[in-house]
């Protein structure tokens, strides 16, 4: 512990070092006087002045723009912000505001309303006339503002602020970068083009956000360097208009502000929940992708590099979070039979030392290798080159749904080989319906495609729907009975398109309806064959593999 006058001394060394750092951002380049400010402010206004170039430079900055997030590339977007003038109307706002300049703000917030709307119909139209319109990564970064977004936007507000006003611009390539202004319009009018409505709404909202953070710091900058409002006599109106006009532009920024707030929360609390069912601390989290609504969670989105696969994960993470969120999480795994690096080896060193043992390790025991603890490998055949098939059992209960994420997960693991991993015989999903409808929505559609996948892996050809409705108060009529054909139908065409030809159809509806009438709303599958799968799905059953 400090004595006191090692503690006197440590707070006026910090005070000297303060107040150099504050001599340092202000001795040379900063207004001193009115003439000074005057002159600076006059350049701002002629930064947010609308002419031919400006819009030239806005078609030209949101078409790289569009066409670097539709390629994903970094470099074109960097490119398409080095050029975009959009930052001289937040620029000549800000000033607008410290100064209570009604008129000026008016002059700018037109600039930047129309530059904005130049930039979002011509991104529009560049992805209306390209043949590329996949959703990248660059796109997906950019449909919604975070809190880092949001840092981004005060720093760059506070630079290009103190950049204009002390007369360095050497910066100003810097600040066009950090801000970021044009491609969240360039999403925007992607959105537009594709009929992604939630993306170009999520977009403008983090273009509005940084607008206001950006004007908020040039606020603070030009109060910092002595910009007071004007005196002169101005009317009530303006007034009004100027605070109302920053109270409409602060609305985004206090719902971003929220959304980011719940999503924080929540964002830790979904990875406390995933570490706490990837037990043994050798997970790794490599993307987390977490939507959150005032319920709670809304939608979870993770990759997990782990060394043990984990059964019923989705599950067992949607349990710990309480709700009903949609848990997706692709598990990458590690097996603890791959080469280890040497410490004392240069990279071509073990590199060597990788080529060697992966040289003498066929794709079957690396396959063995990465289920020892998980699993066991029971028969396995490679009916051609190139092909492994392998019978597999999971240590734990596990469900349709793990064994399908474990043969994704393990292909990624053995890209040399085509793999195909076979279950035992567990108990299919059931096709759950809306009541009164016979239409597959995503998540029947998920189930129908993973009973496919299992009929191909157990080598069965065959399949019985039964669809189920639940009958009215006077025992089944007519409607109901339709409604159990047609869910059965439905299942049936898509089990039919998916490679299962030989199809049973019945329907089902009982005299009379349970308290919960929900629970008769599905169509089940049955296999056909091969002989002796219900033995085998019996004896699976009592030995626990099915899971509740």
């Amino acid at each position: 512990m400090l004595s006191a006058p090692a503690s006197l001394r440590l707070r006026a060394r910090f005070r000297l070092a303060l107040a150099q750092l504050r001599r340092g951002l202000t001795h040379g380049a900063a207004p001193h006087t009115d003439a000074d400010r005057l002159q600076i402010e006059a350049e701002i206004a002629e930064g947010a002045r609308i002419s031919p170039g400006y819009f030239a430079l806005l078609f030209c900055s949101c078409g790289i723009a569009a066409l670097g997030l539709l390629q994903s590339s970094a470099a074109v977007v960097i490119g398409a912000m080095l050029i975009s003038p959009l930052m001289g109307p937040i620029m000549g706002m800000g000033m607008g505001v410290a100064r209570l300049d009604a008129r000026a703000f008016e002059r700018a917030a037109v600039a930047l309303a129309l530059g904005a709307a130049v930039s979002v119909a011509a991104s529009a139209l560049i992805v209306w006339a390209s043949p590329l319109k996949d959703v990248t990564p660059e796109i997906l970064a950019r449909t919604r503002p975070t809190l880092l977004d949001l840092v981004v936007a005060i720093l760059s507000g506070f630079v290009g602020a103190y950049v204009l006003i002390t007369k360095r611009p050497g910066v100003v390539a810097g600040v066009a970068i950090a801000t970021a202004l044009m491609p969240p319009l360039a999403v925007v009018g992607y959105g537009l083009a594709t009929g992604a409505w939630n993306m170009a709404g999520g977009a403008l909202l983090l273009f509005l956000t940084n607008v206001v953070a950006i004007l908020g710091a040039v606020f603070a900058v030009a109060r910092r360097y002595g910009f007071q409002p004007i005196v002169r006599r101005r009317r009530r109106w303006e007034e009004l208009a100027l605070v109302a006009t920053l109270l409409l532009l602060s609305l985004p920024l206090a719902v971003s502000l929220r959304d980011i707030v719940v999503e924080a929360r929540e964002t830790a609390r979904v990875r406390s929940a995933i570490q706490g069912v990837f037990e043994g601390g050798d997970q790794h989290i490599t993307d987390l992708q977490v939507r959150a609504g005032r319920s709670g969670v809304d939608q979870v989105r993770a990759v997990v590099v782990t060394g043990r696969f984990q059964a019923q994960a989705e599950r067992r993470v949607a349990q710990a979070l309480g709700g009903q969120p949609e848990v997706q999480i692709e598990q990458i795994l590690t097996a603890d039979g791959l080469p280890r690096a040497d410490p004392s080896g240069g990279a071509l060193a073990n590199r060597a030392l990788a080529t060697s043992r992966t040289l003498r390790t066929t794709p079957e025991q690396k396959l063995r290798d990465m289920l020892t603890g998980v699993g066991t490998v029971e028969a396995t055949q490679s009916p051609t080159a190139g092909r492994l098939q392998a019978a597999v059992r999971l240590n734990r209960p596990a469900t349709l749904d793990d064994y399908a994420a474990l043969e994704a997960a393990a292909q990624r693991f053995l890209p040399e080989v085509e793999l195909e991993l076979t279950p035992p015989f567990l108990e299919l999903p059931v096709i759950a319906f809306d009541e009164g409808r016979s239409a597959l929505d995503a998540g029947g559609e998920r189930r129908v495609a993973l009973i496919a996948w299992a009929f191909t892996r157990w080598n069965v050809s065959g399949a019985q729907v039964v669809g189920s409705a639940s009958p009215g108060p006077r025992g089944p009529r007519p409607r109901d009975l339709r409604v159990a054909e047609a869910r059965a139908q439905a299942v049936a065409d898509r089990l039919e398109a998916l490679g299962v030809r030989d199809i049973e159809i019945r329907s089902e509806t009982p005299a009379v309806s349970p308290q919960d009438p929900s629970v008769l709303w599905f169509a089940a599958v049955r296999p056909l064959g091969p002989p002796g799968a219900d033995a085998a799905s019996e004896q699976d059953a009592d030995a626990g593999e099915v899971a509740p």
